[in-house]
């Protein structure tokens, strides 16, 4: 299976709502590819900038080939504030069309989004990234791949978290 290696970077979201009533904002990003839930990855909190969280996460992925040439393959980027004792808070989302991606060019950085809510109308802020496709292609075995294929490995400095707050929501819920 021809497939090809993506990396986006998480930099930092701006002005986003404060949806705490106490407390402080601590914000992270699950990223995933929409309909595959073992490509969810989630990036570090931050603690210290509330409503201007900074990441500068770099997550991978190997995606098959077709990924980035049809449409309809969602790279999902939500955005929540941890809490301590109730169940984390959603913030907004960016939702990226790979193929629209791909088609800007293999490499792209510093690039503003708007965050929208699925439950409200308006703009919740700016996420800012940076994304690169490899220019090459590479060849995976069918025994090599997982997830059928569509997403094959994820590294970052939110895998960790993202098993550790897994577990936690597995917990609370």
């Amino acid at each position: 299976m021809e497939c090809r290696q993506f990396e986006v970077t998480l930099i930092c979201a701006n002005n986003l709502p404060d949806v705490r009533e106490l407390g402080k904002m601590k914000v992270y990003a699950q990223v995933s590819v929409k309909g595959h839930s073992n490509s969810v990855w989630v990036t570090p909190v931050d603690r210290e900038r509330e409503t201007n969280p900074y990441w500068n996460c770099k997550i991978k992925y190997t995606l098959p080939e077709i990924a980035v040439q049809k449409d309809g393959v969602i790279l999902v980027i939500k955005l929540y504030c941890e809490r301590s004792l109730l169940p984390d808070k959603y913030v907004g989302e960016v939702n990226l069309s790979l193929k629209k991606l791909f088609d800007c060019g293999f490499s792209q950085e510093n690039l503003e989004y708007d965050v929208d809510r699925n439950d409200a109308d308006g703009i919740f802020g700016k996420l800012k990234l940076s994304y690169d496709f490899a220019k090459t292609k590479i060849t995976v075995s069918k025994s090599e791949s997982s997830l059928r294929g569509q997403v094959l490995e994820a590294v970052g400095h939110g895998v960790l978290h993202a098993v550790i707050h897994g577990a936690i929501h597995i917990i609370l819920h």
